[in-house]
């Protein structure tokens, strides 16, 4: 764990970071993706802050059909309750960071690509999740914390995305989490007219807490705003049904519908 963070750090500090798109485009609907964005839950009255960024260290080819990256990821996702008058209190921030290579090209003809993720993830219950007297009353702090390699490869249909993945948790606390957690999805960007695509995702995971095993179903559909290098910002709704992705309430099941926007990047 401690060579993973100093690792991280030295390559953040000593490496020349490409400004351009990541080769491997993060998946739209994937909770575990590095986003900046933000959406509502009215039914629950919750807000969701996503915080963060996935960066080509270095990109490279062989070829003149396919590239190679290596990169890093550093994300936070919080959850936040609304209390009035803009006033927005965190109960629960999950930490994720790690590294990443991609690879990118042409196979049968087809599209394609692939990613591996060496990351760390933890959790944390905030202020925000106690009263008045800094008493933790819906759930009790608990260390949190997991190692992992995922493996997701690709294929893209004309505006059709297909992917599957494998994510396999080497280290937990704790140790009632599963070691494997399957994963299959797609994206689609329909153009609808110049500078503004229709973008929408659906992704589903199978996860094993506490001996019982749960899909957690993740929908996104909506607008967005683009220039030629496909940065702008999203707008649309957001949907999870499922095992709630925190990990302080990851015995939980979780279901809504928000609305919401990202920064595309």
């Amino acid at each position: 764990m401690r060579i993973l963070i100093l690792g991280f750090i030295l390559c953040i500090s000593y490496t020349h970071i490409e400004a351009q798109n990541a080769l491997f485009t993060p998946f739209l609907a994937s909770p575990l993706e590095a986003r900046i964005g933000s959406f509502y839950q009215p039914s629950k009255d919750k807000m969701r802050l996503d915080i963060g960024n996935t960066v080509d260290l270095s990109v490279f080819d062989t070829d003149s059909t396919w590239k190679y990256s290596i990169g890093t990821d550093a994300f936070i996702l919080t959850r936040l309750r609304s209390e009035g008058n803009l006033k927005f209190p965190v109960e629960t921030a999950d930490y994720f960071f790690g590294f990443n290579c991609a690879a990118k090209g042409i196979y049968a003809g087809k599209p394609v690509g692939l990613r591996l993720r060496l990351s760390h993830i933890s959790t944390h219950l905030v202020d925000g999740a106690a009263d008045k007297n800094g008493i933790f009353v819906d759930k009790k702090p608990f260390v949190y914390s997991r190692e992992f390699a995922d493996i997701t490869a690709y294929m893209q249909l004309s505006s059709l995305r297909l992917y599957s993945g494998l994510s396999w948790v080497w280290s937990t606390q704790p140790r009632d989490i599963g070691r494997l957690i399957p994963q299959v999805g797609f994206d689609m960007s329909i153009p609808l007219i110049k500078g503004i695509d229709c973008q929408a995702g659906y992704d589903m995971r199978i996860s094993t807490v506490q001996s019982i095993t749960l899909p957690t179903h993740s929908i996104r559909a909506g607008i967005a705003f683009i220039n030629e290098q496909k940065k702008g910002t999203w707008i649309g709704v957001v949907s999870s049904f499922g095992r709630n992705i925190h990990g302080m309430y990851s015995t939980d099941q979780d279901a809504y519908i928000g609305f919401g926007f990202n920064v595309l990047y």
